[in-house]
């Protein structure tokens, strides 16, 4: 699985980006306007970092590109509602921030997201009824939402689910753990810090 690609940008147009590797190979990566858009301001850079996500079908293979792990999780989501595919997942990311599209979800508004080009008013209702408890983001300090600490702990808060909490009840706690222990956590690789903070963010899921 190609997981990143790390390289110059040497070209942003408003549904793809050319990365130039090091070692001399440029990928095109399929990307929303909006990833398009902050990409634009590393053009040129030496180096630059573009998550990817690999779809390999039969007739062919397209690798799309994403500015954050929030916006690659929300496309990944998209994919499991029926009628739903990358082409469309990645259009419906053009029209909408993941921030407002988290928003929308939560608060039951069809209206607006019947809005985004490449969603209908039926397709509004299978997002929320399918996406509300999952696509979520933990709040910041600022009242801005952001899902990036979390998000590498997908499997983790995925055993929380299977133990019967509530989605946002879990990002929230392993949020605040995370932030407690963050020096505790730096030296610490993935096994190492998921056993660490499992027992915390149970503690905490259980007051």
């Amino acid at each position: 699985m190609i997981n990143a690609i790390v390289g110059k940008i040497v070209q942003c147009a408003p549904d793809h980006i050319l990365v130039l590797t090091s070692g001399g190979v440029e990928y095109r990566l399929d990307v929303s306007s909006n990833t398009s858009a902050r990409m634009m301001k590393h053009k040129g850079e030496d180096v630059v970092r573009v998550l990817a996500y690999l779809q390999h079908r039969e007739d062919a293979m397209t690798l799309f590109g994403f500015y954050g792990e929030e916006e690659r999780f929300c496309f990944e989501q998209l994919q499991t509602v029926p009628g739903i595919g990358a082409r469309q997942a990645i259009k419906i990311l053009s029209g909408i921030t993941v921030e407002n599209l988290v928003k929308a979800l939560d608060s039951q508004d069809v209206k607006t997201l019947s809005k985004v080009s490449g969603i209908g008013p039926k397709t509004a209702q299978k997002l929320v009824l399918q996406l509300r408890n999952v696509l979520v983001l933990e709040e910041g300090e600022n009242g801005a939402e952001d899902s990036s600490s979390t998000g590498q702990f997908r499997e983790l808060i995925d055993s929380f689910l299977d133990m019967g909490f509530d989605r946002r009840l879990v990002v929230r706690v392993l949020s605040q753990v995370l932030a407690d222990n963050a020096l505790l956590l730096q030296d610490k690789d993935m096994r190492s810090a998921e056993t660490l903070i499992f027992p915390l963010v149970l503690k905490g899921l259980s007051r």
